[in-house]
């Protein structure tokens, strides 16, 4: 886990946390398309923090991958935010890679500063009707995410 920032930033956005709704926000992709994390209402999401020069979040990368290949077939996306100010070294990494999973960039981090990031990677669990269920800092415990994952789909 990389740690962003020490220090506490008090504001008058809305606290996102565990069983509080999540907050919609629209990033582009690397090629400029924009998408509204609300779009995917109506999927359980893996809302991914994470940066190409953290080297934690590059280790989870190919994990990602595989958890959104392995559910592709049941409503569930990852969506990926990339808080690299510089978006072409975000490109430049993902031609290095084979993701299938969404990778949108923040390069002014204001969609980090909303979700509070404070250390990457962090990663937030969205149940169907756009509640934050689990918050993971850190890797992701695939197993654990799993069986979070598993109870969401079902209801």
């Amino acid at each position: 886990m990389v740690i962003l920032s020490s220090t506490l930033v008090y504001s008058k956005q809305p606290q996102v946390s565990e069983n509080s709704p999540a907050v919609d926000f629209t990033l582009p992709d690397i090629k400029g398309k924009k998408y509204t994390l609300s779009s995917f209402k109506g999927n359980v999401v893996l809302l991914n923090f994470w940066a190409t020069w953290c080297p934690p979040c590059r280790y989870e990368v190919p994990m990602l991958d595989r958890i959104q290949k392995e559910y592709k077939n049941e409503k569930f996306k990852v969506v990926a935010v990339s808080l690299d100010s510089d978006v072409n070294s975000l490109k430049e990494y993902l031609k290095s890679v084979s993701i299938s999973f969404l990778v949108l960039s923040d390069s002014k981090g204001s969609v980090g500063y909303i979700y509070n990031i404070l250390a990457i990677p962090t990663s937030f669990l969205i149940d169907k009707k756009f509640i934050v269920r689990k918050i993971y800092l850190g890797i992701l415990p695939e197993k654990e995410f799993k069986k979070d994952l598993e109870k969401w789909l079902k209801d």
